[in-house]
């Protein structure tokens, strides 16, 4: 190592170390549905000015509950300063026990059950939640020496939060733990082992810098990110290492492998969701990252590495598919996949991305089951338009529905009462509000919930629809938004990443056949997504471009030998060594999300093993069968 060469990679160091003191602990978390919402919306506006007319549907629900009944006048004292303390919090604005007087209920109010709402202000009209209120709350909750439930809005998106927090690191120190295992087992050189566990590490910190400089948050969705830069880190590191670590050898793969694995991501640079686009940013900078720390440590040759023979030789056996029936298996399991493809829909659901142990999920179970469904589905009116008796039926038809727990209505205050006051008449006057007191529903059940009650409607009220709003109808604007942009973003993806590669082969042959073994991985997993009913949520919805990105790095390593040979047994003996490692290496990275006790994290590493294995099979079976195809075609 040249004198200089030392000294650029210590002042790096330096550099970076500086930029981690200063930066890391600045990381936040936010899993806010504003960040999931395009901007321009029709019912974002609509929303905006339900807030600004109505002031507000954001609310806590605290309930207490006391198996003697709240008779001691002690507990009773307790509860009636806890009620004034709560009226004092920053942002309440109202703090009342329910059930109102004014409430249509379907459950009798139990004995052993005293339920206090509290009504805030959100902080913007696409944020309802205060995080710091509900910490407020919890901390007066502790000096309350009876059973507590907390739920309401705001509360589950803390919990994830909190969980998001929590699986980021649990994922990186169990992710840490398998790689390293698994680089001493097959690398078995301590120097070899540390440069390419500082490389991935590298990535990580970079992507983590990054997060923080440029202030995104980190999320739910980007709860994979750490791992997958991480294990990814390897790729370039063991392409390198399988040829005596000399990082000139294998220069121009590598670089194209990075650049088609930001693809991937980069696709959702241009997509109006606003969390996508951070998500897109964070994983470049990890995959940038993890290739600038190569740079360090490999570039040219930092030392010469001898790889463990029997890993080689095993490549000087293995044996090249050349039987032209399992072009036709790997056609009949695509055709298989296409009607699961039809059945993928969007789909969210808040308590399906936390763990049914999670402290805040027991509540809501506890407070669903003794008080009733809470979660408001908000209707507006244009005074005058409906005539009282048709009002009430429709109220009362709706109220039967089973999903309906309770309304409140403007329609239900007395005279005396300031409906405008209490946010049930807009503050122009010419609009009344209605509630619905509905149960958490993915958004596929709360539409099939909407269009019944428009039913209804169209039954009851002559020449008049009440209008949907409020906070929850924006998850039905997301699931149709995620669904968007998962087609769109493929799509794209599949060009530029052909485009690159066609780029680079310069060669029609090449490129066809590179095709099928790269379309045939993606196509299987969103087939058995539908078949399998895996929905499109906010932490699968990028698995398409993502897992696109990182399989075609493989083909790239196969094809960059073959050209240079034109010998299938010297392709496999470069390249397969690197492609089966990295896969395994890919592999045990995911299988880290096994781990999760949310199911949409569990299915995305079960998805994305199943794309690897399926990708490593196409490029050492496929690949060389469709490589023959169009040589015997090119002879013809």
């Amino acid at each position: 190592m040249s004198k200089y060469s030392k000294i650029y990679r210590i002042l790096f160091l330096l550099l970076f170390t500086v930029l981690m003191i200063h930066y890391l602990p600045k990381i936040e978390f936010d899993n806010s549905l504003e960040r999931w919402v395009p901007p321009p919306s029709t019912e974002i506006a609509d929303y905006k000015d339900f807030l600004d007319q109505f002031g507000g549907d954001a609310l806590l629900v605290i309930v207490f509950h006391d198996s003697s009944g709240f008779k001691s006048e002690a507990t009773t004292h307790k509860l009636n300063e806890f009620q004034k303390q709560l009226k004092t919090l920053p942002d309440v604005k109202n703090v009342f026990k329910y059930p109102l007087p004014l409430y249509r209920l379907k459950r009798r109010p139990n004995e052993n059950i005293y339920t206090l709402v509290l009504t805030f202000t959100p902080p913007s009209h696409l944020n309802p939640n205060r995080p710091e209120l509900i910490v407020k709350v919890q901390n007066l909750l502790k000096d309350i020496p009876i059973e507590s439930h907390l739920a309401g809005t705001g509360v589950l998106h803390k919990a994830i939060n909190d969980e998001t927090q929590k699986y980021t690191f649990v994922f990186l120190t169990i992710g840490m733990l398998f790689l390293m295992s698994l680089l001493l087992f097959v690398l078995k050189n301590t120097r070899a082992f540390l440069l390419s566990i500082d490389i991935s590490i590298g990535g990580v910190l970079t992507m983590l810098i990054c997060s923080a400089m440029f202030k995104i948050s980190l999320g739910m969705i980007t709860v994979i990110l750490p791992v997958l830069v991480l294990f990814y880190g390897t790729s370039s590191s063991l392409h390198i290492l399988f040829h005596q670590g000399n990082f000139k050898q294998v220069l121009l793969p590598c670089l194209l492998a990075s650049c088609t694995t930001a693809i991937g991501f980069l696709v959702f640079l241009v997509d109006p969701i606003p969390l996508l686009k951070d998500f897109a940013l964070l994983a470049i900078s990890g995959i940038v990252g993890g290739l600038m720390w190569a740079f360090v440590f490999f570039f040219p040759q930092l030392f010469y590495f001898q790889p463990r023979e029997y890993i080689v030789s095993l490549f000087h056996r293995f044996p090249i598919a050349s039987k032209r029936i399992i072009l036709f298996i790997f056609l009949g399991l695509m055709m298989a996949m296409i009607p699961g493809i039809l059945k993928v829909k969007a789909e969210i659901y808040s308590l399906e991305v936390l763990s049914p142990s999670n402290e805040r999920v027991v509540d809501h179970h506890f407070i669903e089951k003794n008080v009733g469904n809470y979660l408001p589905l908000e209707y507006t009116i244009e005074l005058g338009k409906v005539s009282p008796i048709e009002l009430n039926n429709w109220i009362s038809s709706v109220f039967e529905l089973d999903e309906i727990d309770g309304v409140f209505s403007y329609t239900h205050f007395l005279p005396f009462l300031d409906a405008r006051s209490y946010g049930y008449i807009s503050k122009d006057g010419k609009i009344g509000r209605i509630t619905f007191l509905i149960p958490i529903l993915s958004t596929t059940k709360g539409m099939d919930l909407v269009r019944r009650i428009d039913s209804i409607s169209e039954k009851i009220l002559s020449n008049y629809q009440p209008k949907i709003n409020g906070y929850v109808t924006l998850y039905a604007i997301v699931a149709d938004e995620l669904k968007k942009s998962f087609i769109e973003s493929l799509l794209i993806a599949f060009v530029l990443v052909f485009l690159v590669m066609l780029t680079y082969l310069r060669n029609f042959k090449l490129f066809f056949a590179a095709i099928l073994p790269n379309v045939f991985p993606i196509v299987f997993i969103i087939g058995l997504m539908g078949w399998l009913k895996i929905s499109l949520n906010m932490v699968t919805v990028p698995i398409g471009c993502l897992l696109l990105g990182i399989i075609v790095d493989d083909t790239i390593h196969f094809l960059f030998w073959y050209k240079k040979t034109d010998n299938l047994r010297i392709t496999f003996i470069e390249a397969g060594p690197g492609i089966f490692l990295t896969t395994l290496i890919l592999v045990m990275g995911f299988s880290v999300f096994l781990f999760a006790a949310a199911p949409p994290i569990r299915y995305f590493g079960i998805l994305s093993i199943v794309a690897l294995i399926t990708a490593v099979i196409g490029d050492t079976i496929l690949l060389p069968i469709m490589l023959r195809i169009f040589d015997a075609f090119g002879r013809h």
